[in-house]
């Protein structure tokens, strides 16, 4: 056979070939979703009213996030019953990429203890990243004869009568430190539940309670006016608005740290590559200096963990919560 045509033949078979895989689509590259994402505006729900923590963390994080991905990004506050409200409407929204949660520690406590908190919860969301954390402080009314967690066991152990600790609420991440502080030493302390963490704060300000396991930022008016006497932080280092107060494992009781966290989640079905996607957007504000910097002012420590390491990390802090709760004897709600 003449080279000329043999050539000829051999084009027309690879033309041939070619033409056949691209019908069939063998060839095509795979096109990730993440392609065409994000095409509309994101939603970040806050699970909470505006004007706290939790809506605070969320407007910064939808300013950067909205300028590095090129799309509107708001925040919808949905608050109501210790955030349940809003991480249910979350999980009921379509898995596309556009509604993502604003969670905080209540996801892994609330199941334990209310009843209209989905037991499954944890697994009905898809973890994103982990944001920050904003530790609590121990404060005391002034009139307490104590200066130190040591002397405020001491104390404790010494009154014939309970002595009563305030929180937002029942579940709330300032219910759940009292208890679990109560569980380490072996205490008797009456819990008194308000509508808010603002009605505690103002009681013990006017001596109705004993102590409070209060956020940072709002407590440390009352600290630094005198009106509540600060004992210890939460968390494992010392606050930057507090830096003077030891962490509550300094004050020997590291059996009872609780480090209050902001994070984001997405409906479970939402497409893994978006979600790679928006945890590598989240890491990228988490670790800009702006957000360092608005974070710390606000008394919170930025704090990004990876779609993996938040997974497992919302997986031990839902077995921790339930074995205070059950431990405590906590009724459901």
């Amino acid at each position: 056979m003449p080279l000329k045509t043999l050539k000829k033949r051999r084009s027309l078979i690879a033309l041939t070939l070619a033409t056949g895989t691209l019908m069939f689509g063998h060839a095509l590259p795979v096109h990730s979703q993440t392609e065409s994402w994000p095409k509309q505006t994101i939603r970040i729900v806050v699970p909470f009213a505006p004007g706290g923590n939790t809506d605070i963390v969320g407007r910064v994080l939808a300013e950067q996030l909205g300028k590095d991905l090129g799309v509107s990004v708001v925040v919808d506050n949905r608050a109501g019953a210790t955030g349940i409200i809003g991480t249910n409407y979350v999980v009921d929204q379509p898995a596309d990429g556009y509604t993502f949660l604003l969670s905080t520690i209540s996801i892994t406590i609330s199941p334990h203890i209310y009843k209209s908190m989905p037991s499954d919860i944890v697994s009905r969301l898809a973890p994103v990243s982990h944001v920050t954390t904003v530790p609590k402080v121990l404060v005391v009314h002034p009139s307490l004869p104590v200066n130190s967690v040591a002397e405020l066991v001491e104390h404790a152990k010494k009154q014939q009568k309970p002595m009563t600790y305030g929180s937002s609420g029942i579940g709330s991440a300032h219910h759940l430190s009292g208890e679990l502080f109560r569980l380490h030493y072996g205490l008797n302390l009456t819990h008194v539940p308000y509508k808010g963490g603002a009605p505690a704060a103002n009681d013990l300000a006017g001596g109705q309670i004993d102590m409070v396991f209060d956020d940072v930022p709002p407590a440390n008016p009352f600290i630094q006016a005198g009106r509540f006497k600060a004992l210890a932080v939460s968390s494992d280092k010392r606050s930057p608005l507090l830096p003077d107060v030891p962490t509550i494992g300094e004050a020997g009781a590291a059996g009872a740290m609780v480090e209050p966290w902001y994070g984001i989640l997405a409906p479970r079905d939402t497409p893994k590559d978006i979600i790679q996607a928006m945890d590598k957007a989240v890491e990228k504000v988490v670790k800009s200096e702006a957000f360092q910097k608005r974070i710390l002012e606000m008394g919170g420590v930025p704090s990004y963990k990876n779609t993996a390491e938040f997974s497992e990390f919302i997986v031990s802090e839902n077995k921790r919560w339930g074995e205070v709760v059950k431990t405590a004897g906590i009724e459901p709600q």
